[in-house]
């Protein structure tokens, strides 16, 4: 659509209320989710207002400018593209970030998992705890961390570069880019530091059957590299356990978050790899998603061996 066109039914004397009307009736007639939401939002956008602003605005005329911004926006919409990729941004636990197709959306899940980790004392007993985030994606998390948590040494690490790109733009744009050194690499391959104190992790953990039944909006739009688990959505999940059992300190800790009916398979891959007093919180749903785990302390693990000597 050119600037200056007003599209089919975005006219320079439409007021609000009526494009919101023709947007929630054109979004619906495409299936797309909670239509009404959907327009409002691509309006307050639009006119760079809080969406419960538009009450007080209904019988305002829409100008060229908006009318264009608005009629791309449904257009995209209608191919159910989901609405933060339109925007070019997303909130996260209060913070704008950009977003698009390079990584995938963040998750009301994520944002709990974060909370766990910010809440949990002792990784911040440390001076300056290492921590990693594997398959950082848009940075979300480890962005977060290093701007709640100062005194963190911080790792974003994700095999999309497309992905590292834009979690250092968002770092750049939250003045934090300088504590976290971003690293594109491929988990298998890649030779991680030692004695890390904490490694965050949101991995890929669909089942590669289970992939088709996702929404239009998730399915053909999100980057399936960060939601294809395999076969039995486990196939990042593995080697991420082991990697993160070599790499984390004596007494460090591993977060993360998993599919909603993995925690006894992934209970198990812990106990395997040596971890301990591993424990699943539940998300916002009720399921068993949020996964701490602890390697044990070096006296530890020396009677564990001693025993099995014996």
């Amino acid at each position: 659509m050119q600037p200056g066109t007003a599209g089919r039914f975005l006219k320079m004397n439409s007021t609000v209320l009526a494009i919101l009307n023709e947007s929630k009736n054109r979004l619906q007639a495409a299936g797309v989710d909670r239509p009404e939401l959907a327009a409002e939002i691509l309006a307050a956008d639009a006119f760079n207002c809080p969406r419960l602003e538009l009450a007080l605005r209904l019988h305002e005329k829409l100008a060229s400018a908006r009318a264009v911004a608005i009629e791309q926006g449904i257009r995209r919409l209608e191919k159910h593209e989901p609405i933060q990729y339109v925007l070019g941004k997303t909130d996260f636990m209060g913070h704008v970030l950009k977003c698009d197709r390079r990584a995938l959306i963040p998750r009301p899940e994520t944002e709990e998992l974060v909370e766990s980790i910010l809440g949990f004392e002792p990784l911040w007993q440390a001076d300056a705890p290492a921590i990693i985030d594997i398959g950082t994606g848009n940075g979300c998390i480890i962005i977060t961390l290093a701007l709640r948590k100062k005194n963190g040494k911080y790792i974003a690490l994700d095999s999309s570069a497309g992905a590292i790109a834009l979690a250092e733009e968002n770092a750049r744009r939250h003045g934090v880019a300088h504590a976290i050194k971003f690293i594109t690499a491929d988990l298998a391959g890649w030779r991680a530091p030692r004695g890390l104190d904490a490694v965050a992790a949101n991995p890929p953990y669909v089942r590669t059957a289970d992939f088709h039944d996702l929404e239009k909006n998730v399915r053909l739009w999100e980057p399936r590299a960060a939601l294809d688990g395999g076969a039995d959505g486990l196939r990042v999940i593995r080697p991420l356990v082991k990697k993160s059992y070599e790499i984390l300190k004596p007494g460090g800790f591993l977060f993360m978050e998993i599919g909603f009916d993995q925690w006894p398979q992934v209970r198990q891959l812990l106990a395997a790899s040596g971890f301990s007093r591993s424990a699943a919180r539940p998300d916002c749903s009720g399921h068993d998603r949020l996964i701490t785990a602890v390697k044990p302390a070096q006296n530890a693990a020396r009677r564990r061996t001693t025993k099995k000597k014996a």
